[in-house]
Order: structure tokens, then C-alpha cells, then sequence
């Protein structure tokens, strides 16, 4: 059985040599797709088992996500007549508590296996000043950011089958691909979460610098989101990353011991889920001056 892993990246330079490295060692084959870098993130990724830039990608369509598309795609071509799973990473993503290979190994009788996405944010108590903003070196992003949050529920690994095509799975692809046989489906769990489901960490909460470079060199666009954050300076960034976290309820990650309490919070009666209605955990920084613990890896 094969697992590729897909890695679609657009200016992840600065997160690359970890996130890689980690991924590399964990599926078979990486197919990465690098979406307009502006960075050196090509180089980093080129040597890939394959790998496109958006500017060779001559059949690029106006579709949502044809980067994925392109992707599976391939995939369908290379390894169409083999047992196989795509294992969906990225360039600022690592496996928590399980591997793609024993996701998958896992996965007997599904098609299609959910878990769930934790941001990772630096704790309160070390705030960020200009001079100890380590961007572009996070080469201690782990260790730098070790507070998460509930993220978003997501596709983490699929069964390549010859009828999956982007145009028969409905946006957001390839949550679209999770129609059928769901390992920790949403629904099948009436939305509550478990600690056999697979995790990762997210580092898409970076630095200010990093939001600094990124927005204004057009990396990440400012939409809705975005609309009132001012980037003209490090100090108007920090002010708006400041107004932008406070509201998420945030844990200290120790290890994987950390996600027990988090299910328990999670599956609780009063634990709102939504994109827009997250609270800061009561307690949090109480904990904290009582000594944060040191981070240790999954």
C-alpha cells in the first residue's frame, strides 16, 4: 500500500525545512504543488517525488483549489491501478498523535478519515517585541508556539479510487471527497471529537514580522479577514495580532496528554463550536504563572 502525501505551498520558506523533513519521513511519496511563491519555497520543495509551480501548469483551470485538482490528477495517473492513500499536508502542518501510516493502517473499511486541525500560537506570558521576532529563522517554531486552539475539522487522509475527480467533490475539496464510508465523520459523532482521532498542528499563527512580510508582499491576500488590519509598521501589526487572538481559547501544550483535556472540554455542554465563537480558556494564564511547562513533541 502506497501513501502519498500532497503538499500544496505558497511561501512556507520559513517553515519548510521542519515541516518537510517531518513529512518526508512519514509517507512514501510527496507530490507538491507551490501555488505563486514569492520566496525560495520552490527550492525547497522541487526535489519532490513530483512537483509543479503554478506557472508551468499549463492546464490550470478557474476552478476552486485547481491546485489540488492538478494533484490528484497525477496521482489518478501514476498510481491509479495500486492500493493507495493521499495523506493531505502542508507546509506549515505536523502529525500530532497518530501517523499517516498508521491513519490509514486504522482505517479498515473507510474511505475517508476526518481529524482535526489545532492552531498553535506563542503564550501570553513572553509577548513579542521587535527585537526577539526570530521571522524568517523559526527554526524553533515547535517550541516558539506552544499554546493551541480548536482549528477546524478536515480531511486528513483518503482512498485514491478511480471515480474521485475534483469536479465530482463539492468545495471545499477535498472535504467534497469525504461523501461515504467517514472514519470520525461529524456526523456519525454528532460532532463531538475523540482522542483516537488523528491531530495536527498548525503553525499558520506566526510571528508579526511574518504576517508583516506576508500580506504586504502580497503572499496572503487582504480580504474580509483581513480588512482591518493595519501592516504598515511591526508595531500596528503586533496591536492587531493582539486584538485578532485574544478572543480564541487557548491550552499549554505539554503532549499528547494535553489533548485530554481538551476533549473533555470539547465534548463539554458548554463548549460553543463555530468559526466566529470561540473563548478564551478561564484559567489559562492563572496555570501559566504557576509555571508553564517545557513542550514535548507527539
Amino acid at each position: 500500500m502506497k501513501i502519498i502525501g500532497i503538499m500544496c505551498v505558497k511561501d512556507e520558506a520559513d517553515l519548510l525545512p521542519q515541516v518537510y523533513q517531518h513529512v518526508r519521513g512519514l509517507v512514501d511519496h510527496i507530490y507538491a504543488y507551490d501555488d505563486g511563491s514569492q520566496d525560495n519555497t520552490w527550492d525547497l520543495i522541487k526535489n519532490s517525488d513530483y512537483a509543479i509551480r503554478k506557472v508551468d501548469d499549463k492546464n490550470r483551470q478557474n476552478i476552486m483549489r485547481p491546485h489540488y485538482h492538478h494533484l490528484l490528477q497525477k496521482i489518478q495517473k501514476d498510481f491509479g491501478k495500486e492500493e493507495a492513500w493521499v495523506v493531505i499536508t502542508m507546509g506549515d502542518r505536523f502529525f500530532l498523535n497518530k501517523k499517516p501510516r498508521q491513519i490509514v493502517e486504522e482505517a479498515k473499511g473507510f474511505d475517508c478519515v476526518e481529524g482535526l486541525q489545532l492552531d498553535f500560537v506563542r503564550h501570553r506570558l513572553d509577548p513579542w517585541t521587535e527585537e526577539n521576532d526570530p521571522y524568517p529563522d523559526l527554526s524553533n517554531i515547535r517550541q516558539l508556539c506552544r499554546w493551541f486552539r480548536y482549528d477546524e475539522r478536515m480531511v486528513i487522509a483518503f482512498r485514491l479510487q478511480p471515480h474521485l475527480t475534483y469536479d465530482k467533490s463539492k468545495y471545499p475539496w477535498p472535504r467534497g471527497l469525504a461523501n461515504g464510508k467517514v472514519q470520525y465523520g461529524a456526523a456519525e459523532m454528532k460532532d463531538m471529537i475523540s482522542l483516537a482521532m488523528p491531530y495536527v498542528e498548525h503553525q499558520g499563527r506566526r510571528t508579526p514580522k511574518a504576517v508583516l512580510a506576508r500580506l504586504k508582499s502580497g503572499a496572503r491576500s487582504v480580504g474580509n479577514k483581513h480588512a482591518d488590519l493595519d501592516v504598515s509598521n511591526w508595531a500596528a501589526v503586533m496591536k492587531s495580532m493582539d486584538n485578532f487572538y485574544e478572543p480564541y481559547k487557548c491550552l499549554p501544550w505539554v503532549n499528547n496528554s494535553s489533548l485530554e483535556q481538551f476533549v473533555e472540554m470539547t465534548n463539554g455542554a458548554n463548549w460553543q463550536i463555530g468559526p466566529h465563537r470561540r473563548y478564551f480558556f478561564l484559567g489559562v494564564e492563572y496555570m501559566a504563572k504557576k509555571g508553564l511547562p517545557r513542550r514535548e513533541d507527539a
